[in-house]
């Protein structure tokens, strides 16, 4: 029983699961990982040295108004700030999310002082990781800002938002990923579904070329971070919320196929109901009595009529 509880341990960290992500790139023991992910997505003109976490609850000022907690927020030494969301299940809403997300952060920034002015407000970046897709002709990732109309320009650089639809990867393996960051976005995927080993994931990285080593360490950092390096305090939190995790992926699996059932009963019967209106038609045109063709496919006598 002990060796089977130590085999099941040894797999990877589900990075899609809330205490997973976290626990991957939410606290200071891992915060390189942090922003070498930061680093890949955004390849700012100056690398991001150092980030300090901040509090991910927003408390709103008002009792009626509503209170967020985010995965992982932080801030790095130019004070800029970003917010890192992994979203499992798709919502209407999450457009709208975002931008309220990066709003508050930068209401946050606000202080009650005469020193304070509006020219001290930093970027903020709202960066969701989507195990979904949102869109009609989906894209693994979008860049959204404040623009203008006229001539599309960017009229303030302060709010970004980034989302990554994970399931429009469809590279096989790490090779086949054109980004450094879409690489990262692959490990992350087979991780949680399990697509590959950890040894299999490891040789693809040992593999890579024109990568820098220190890219290649961080990979090589997500994908053995296990479930044997928990504490029983941290594993006995990570299984709770991993079965959260399983068991919605069960309900939403099942209301996918549920809703393929829905959808594949309406179109036999709008099929059939269409055939019936052929038949219908065909049997007018030879001049059948009406009385006839109703008897004969159970139409109204008066749709007959009309057709």
């Amino acid at each position: 029983m002990e060796n089977k509880k130590q085999a099941v341990r040894s797999r990877p960290i589900n990075p899609f699961v809330d205490w997973g992500f976290k626990y991957l790139f939410g606290r200071d023991e891992s915060k390189d990982l942090m922003i070498g992910f930061l680093n890949l997505l955004l390849n700012p003109e100056v690398p991001i040295r150092e980030i300090h976490y901040l509090n991910p609850e927003i408390v709103p000022d008002r009792p009626d108004m509503k209170r967020c907690v985010l995965d992982v927020v932080c801030e790095d030494e130019e004070g800029d700030q970003y917010l890192v969301e992994m979203q499992k299940a798709s919502r209407s809403d999450m457009a709208n999310r975002l931008v309220y997300y990066a709003c508050r952060l930068i209401d946050r920034m606000g202080r009650h002082s005469r020193e304070w002015d509006y020219s001290m407000i930093k970027r903020v970046y709202a960066i969701c990781l989507m195990n979904f897709t949102y869109e009609e002709n989906p894209h693994l990732r979008s860049d959204i800002k404040l623009c203008n109309t006229r001539d599309g320009g960017v009229y303030s650089e302060l709010m970004n938002i980034i989302t990554l639809q994970i399931p429009c990867i469809h590279a096989k393996n790490l090779d086949g990923c054109r980004e450094t960051y879409e690489k990262l976005l692959y490990l992350l995927k087979s991780m949680s579904k399990k697509m590959k080993t950890t040894e299999e994931l490891l040789a693809e990285i040992d593999a890579l070329k024109h990568i820098p080593e220190e890219t290649k360490a961080m990979f090589r950092r997500v994908v053995t971070t296990v479930e044997d390096d928990l504490t029983e305090d941290q594993w006995r939190d990570y299984e709770l919320d991993l079965d959260k995790y399983q068991n919605m992926m069960i309900e939403i699996e099942t209301g996918k196929a549920e809703g393929r059932a829905e959808g594949l009963a309406e179109g036999l019967a709008e099929g059939r109901k269409e055939t019936r209106i052929e038949i219908a038609r065909a049997m007018k045109a030879q001049g059948l009595a009406t009385e006839v063709i109703a008897k004969c496919t159970g139409m109204e006598a008066e749709t007959i009529e009309n057709l």
